[in-house]
């Protein structure tokens, strides 16, 4: 608030011959001067001549009434002009936080966009020893790679990335590094018609490093293969698609699966080991993360890259109706989890958030509850325990009203599963590291068990990834890593009988 302040300190208020005398009066006569016209009483004894006076106490109220007056004009102006200047810091506020917020997401963007193309590399970069080994037989060229086949699932990633990508730069169309990214989104759209002849001469190259890797991890399935420690049968593989899939869920019954195909969603009806396609939906723009199917109804859940999660409700046989999407996170949503009861869901993201939602599949809608944000990067995976007395994510432990409990620092984390209340697992991500790590419980806290360590094949040529492989020769590359683990963790989980 706004304070009157008088300049003269009381001191400087006495007569002019300065007799040390309170002032009674004040002489109204223009001619004199400040001190002049303040009378004590002995000035008013020897005044020579008769000028008006005012009493100096009701000179001094009417003064201090008429700067009130004044003052409460001012502070009205003033703070009418404050207030209006207080609502454009807060709106330059949110401001700065919405285009913050569009930089995040646009980085976050682009660092996905990487993922999916370099996931696309390494799908199309694997390859079988023995399928190559019957071309060297048969005397058949080695370069009968498809070339289109890549640059169209280049192209296909890049043309979903690309719109998003250049709507967030248009709201910063003045800035001149925006004006450069356009520039470079421009130069992406032409790039890959020039490079089919180098795309050959590189996978050539990975072809000629790849032998060694491929050979020995040939050698290991042999191995268990003559032990007959673990037997596979391939039950269908008569359903391929281009465009990547990174989500798979089964009903109930395991009678239906829904899959995506980059932002398509797919309904497969499965009987007899095998997939007949119900029904395709493109509800969502861009690429589907994540899936989590009710165990009670015949409803799922689906999460996508750009903030957005949708319900999903069977009406009949073939058809399904989607609610509309739900956007609390400001990033990716990576990861679904339902509780027991189904009434509530949690969802992990690229924005460092867990997300409570209260579910009603009568109505097929989400309700937002609450966040809950201890991390510091994104979510990846969530695990409830068996009594869900517990929610574990990528380096967090969650307790109650899913309240904040204690931080388990740990890096390079792509899941974690509860195998009970008082154990889970911890699988790691990079491809330098070739471990699944066992947490149980002790004194009330989750500590790293080293004797019970899964260690894995090493395999330093791929990353490990969160998404399943959709690819024929990603998974001949990967199988032996996934054959070895489930090895290990079938003896494990006999030995914990669990």
């Amino acid at each position: 608030m706004i304070q009157s302040k008088m300049l003269e300190d009381e001191e400087e208020l006495h007569c002019s011959f300065n007799h040390k005398l309170p002032i009674l009066m004040v002489a109204c006569d223009l001619k004199l001067k400040k001190n002049q016209r303040l009378l004590c009483s002995e000035c008013i004894e020897n005044l020579e001549s008769q000028p008006q006076l005012m009493n100096f106490k009701k000179a001094l109220k009417i003064i201090e009434e008429n700067q009130k007056q004044k003052k409460e004009f001012i502070e009205n102006v003033i703070m009418i002009n404050i207030k209006l200047i207080e609502k454009l810091l807060k709106q330059l506020s949110q401001l700065k936080f919405n285009v913050i917020q569009q930089l995040d997401q646009l980085i976050g963007g682009v660092d996905q966009w990487i993922e999916h193309l370099l996931k696309i590399g390494y799908e199309n970069a694997t390859y079988s020893f023995f399928d190559q080994l019957d071309n060297l037989i048969n005397k058949k060229e080695l370069d009968e790679f498809n070339q289109k086949s890549l640059i169209d699932q280049i192209n296909q990633i890049n043309q979903s990335w690309d719109q998003n990508i250049e709507k967030k730069l248009n709201l910063f169309k003045s800035f001149q590094d925006s004006q450069k990214g356009e520039e470079i989104l421009t130069k992406l759209r032409n790039i890959n018609e020039t490079k089919q002849n180098t795309a050959l001469q590189i996978l050539d190259e990975t072809q000629k490093k790849a032998i060694q890797v491929e050979d020995s991890q040939k050698h290991f399935e042999n191995q268990l293969m003559i032990n007959k420690e673990i037997e596979f049968q391939l039950i269908d593989d008569s359903n391929k698609q281009i465009g990547s899939c990174y989500t798979i869920a089964f009903n109930m019954d395991e009678s239906i699966m829904v899959s995506n195909e980059m932002s398509q969603i797919k309904i497969w009806n499965f009987e007899q080991g095998r997939f007949k396609l119900s029904n395709c939906y493109n509800n969502h723009s861009v690429p589907v993360l994540c899936l989590v199917y009710s165990k009670k109804t015949n409803n799922f859940i689906s999460g996508c890259i750009y903030q957005e999660i949708i319900c999903w409700q069977q009406i009949n046989q073939n058809e399904w109706k989607c609610s509309k999407p739900f956007k609390q996170h400001s990033n990716s949503v990576q990861c679904l989890i339902l509780n027991k009861q189904e009434d509530q869901l949690i969802s992990g993201g690229n924005d460092h958030k867990i997300i409570v939602w209260k579910v009603d599949f009568i109505e097929n809608e989400l309700t937002f509850l609450y966040f809950l944000d201890k991390h510091s990067n994104r979510v990846l995976s969530l695990s409830f325990n068996q009594s869900e007395t517990l929610l574990a994510s990528c380096e967090k432990g969650l307790q109650g009203k899913w309240e904040f409990k204690y931080n388990q620092v740990l890096q390079y984390g792509k899941k974690i599963h509860f195998l009970n209340d008082e154990q889970f697992l911890w699988v790691t991500k990079n491809k330098e590291i070739n471990d699944i790590l066992v947490f149980e419980l002790l004194n009330g806290v989750f500590q790293q068990n080293s004797n019970k360590t899964i260690t894995l094949i090493k395999n330093n040529e791929c990353e490990d990834y969160l998404f399943f492989s959709n690819n024929t020769q990603q998974r001949q590359k990967c199988d032996i890593d996934k054959k070895q683990a489930s090895y290990l963790f079938d003896k494990i989980i006999k030995q914990w009988h669990i």
